[in-house]
């Protein structure tokens, strides 16, 4: 799918709103601001490390073709003005990660860290599809710390890139370990970008991945009206479109406050919106209509067998049965006394009746 076609389903998701990274947004309205921290940041990058920054600049433009090449449009800087471009957003990107794992790099008069919430507005613009630094440049910027010996020492060691980088990422985006991370990526990983090494963490390997199959309807029950019909919901986990197709399922899940209640309970979700109602009218704004590969759909079984087990009517009547009436010790101790009663009034009629 082109990039306009998704940036048509919700701009505002591909646009940042605090910093350009790289050649998409560069100089765009509102975004000037931090132009003169980057520089600071670059700044203090060449002073702690006494690295050449014409060496820098020869090495960058040596690979500006292939940096020009990771972007899916057309660039029009120079080869020159782009190179400057990213050699200064990709320093501040890796001062970032390192001002992020070692506080003791944050300065008191940061923009950034010296501000609330500005780092978090930084780091949202810094997983924006269209706001991304080709990871083999921060990789050379890497390299040049490494060797100037710049990078604070953790447990005796220099943390690699890619431990830099779940640590900048771990507690917003909610990946495991990175023990766990490495042995489901591998360790000749090849990561482009953040947006990159996100998506390689969550996906599944490809031995996990259901068959994709043609997608025959768009309406599943909801998360509330399954519950009631007896479905047990369990945490799922997260190559293409799977993460897709994994939204949408939740999208058609979830109807409204209840069904969001329902599946945080369930561990599903994790909400840090205001409260539920904001939660559900948040999943039900993401259209992914124009984006959903019918044909090629991961869930298509999943689907079928929840419309399949809801459209059985015994499936709803026990389960209200279940959850009117025996939903807890109490509730079903006391209907099991009012039979009794029952059965016991039913058997002093009948004797009666007898009687007479």
């Amino acid at each position: 799918m082109s990039s306009q076609r998704l940036r048509d389903v919700k701009e505002k998701a591909y646009t940042p709103q605090v910093v350009s990274l790289g050649p998409l947004h560069h100089g765009a309205i509102g975004l000037q601001a931090m132009e003169g921290h980057k520089i600071r940041y670059v700044r203090e990058f060449f002073e702690r490390s006494k690295v050449s920054l014409q060496d820098c600049y020869n090495y960058l433009m040596s690979q500006e073709a292939k940096i020009r090449a990771c972007y899916a449009v057309a660039i029009e800087f120079n080869e020159h003005k782009l190179v400057e471009m990213i050699l200064v957003d990709a320093i501040f990107t890796f001062e970032f990660l390192l001002r992020s794992a070692f506080k003791d790099l944050q300065q008191k008069n940061d923009r950034i860290f010296g501000k609330p919430r500005m780092d978090r507005d930084v780091i949202y613009d810094m997983l924006l599809l269209e706001n991304q630094i080709p990871f083999f440049i921060l990789e050379y910027i890497h390299f040049l710390a490494v060797d100037k010996h710049i990078i604070p020492l953790k447990d005796n060691r220099v943390l690699s890139l890619l431990e830099l980088t779940h640590i900048f990422l771990q507690n917003r985006v909610y990946i495991r370990p990175f023990g766990e991370m490495m042995d489901k990526l591998g360790h000749g990983a090849r990561i482009t970008h953040f947006v990159d090494f996100v998506l390689k963490c969550h996906r599944p390997s490809l031995s996990e991945l259901p068959r994709k199959e043609r997608l025959e309807t768009l309406t599943i029950p909801s998360a509330t009206e399954l519950h009631q019909a007896g479905v047990k919901f369990v945490n799922c986990e997260l190559h293409d479109h799977y993460i897709n197709d994994y939204v949408f399922v939740i999208d058609r899940l979830v109807d409204n406050s209840k069904d969001v209640e329902l599946l945080v309970q369930n561990k599903i979700l994790e909400s840090k919106l205001p409260d539920s109602q904001a939660a559900a009218d948040f999943i039900n704004s993401l259209d992914l209509g124009p984006i959903l590969f019918s044909r090629d759909f991961y869930f298509t079984q999943l689907c079928k067998q929840l419309n399949d087990y809801y459209d059985v009517p015994w499936h709803k009547w026990k389960e209200s049965l279940k959850q009117d009436y025996f939903s807890t010790p109490w509730v079903g101790l006391s209907v099991i006394v009012a039979a009794i009663l029952l059965v016991l009034t039913l058997i002093q009629t009948v004797c009666s009746v007898i009687a007479m």
